[in-house]
């Protein structure tokens, strides 16, 4: 299963918090994608999946197209959501939630942005999406199309790590993250936030 973590916005440029907000692509993460998409166009891909929001899906469907393939979309494999602090920079959150914040850079666990969603929450949508999809291709190559969030969520869930693993992970912009399940069905991490294609 490889993971593909969606190209720059240009809310990513301004630390903005996305969340379920439906941005585009910018222009750099759109070049992003097509890297991406060329480093993974000689991989035996036999699916591909992705969130339902545009940032991710326009990513996925330019490496769906060298394979000749359909996007199939899945709410679940969404960004966290981030309820008041979505569309804010992270200046602007540190100013009007100053001890939220400051709580949640410590322990994302416990906290969260005011109206937003659980760790566990996302981690256990995203895992169910997983399950689904590895049931559905026990012996093919697929990509999955997401978020920061998204991509640290399945890497926690697919280890079995602590959500407290969560915010050590780095998942940059059109980053490809792998795993792969073994003979006695446990999933192997075998690359982490390779950037190499950028």
């Amino acid at each position: 299963m490889i993971f593909v973590r969606h190209g720059q916005t240009v809310w990513n440029a301004e630390s903005r918090y996305q969340g379920h907000s439906d941005t585009d692509l910018s222009e750099v993460g759109r070049l992003q994608a097509l890297r991406v998409a060329d480093r993974l166009k000689c991989e035996p891909i036999s699916a591909v999946y992705s969130s339902d929001l545009r940032r991710a899906s326009d990513t996925a469907a330019m490496i769906a197209e060298r394979h000749g393939l359909d996007v199939q979309t899945d709410v679940r494999l969404r960004e966290c959501e981030f309820g008041e602090w979505e569309g804010l920079t992270v200046t602007q959150i540190k100013e009007r939630y100053a001890e939220i914040y400051r709580i949640y850079q410590v322990d994302s666990v416990t906290q969260r942005a005011p109206k937003g969603e659980r760790l566990e929450s996302l981690v256990a949508r995203v895992g169910e999406a997983i399950d689904e999809i590895a049931e559905r291709h026990p012996d093919d190559t697929v990509v999955v199309a997401g978020h920061g969030g998204t991509v640290h969520a399945a890497v926690c869930y697919m280890l079995g790590a602590s959500l407290y693993t969560f915010r050590k992970i780095r998942i940059d912009n059109c980053s490809i993250t792998t795993l792969s399940l073994d003979p006695d069905g446990r999933w192997l991490l075998e690359a982490l936030n390779d950037t190499c294609h950028l």
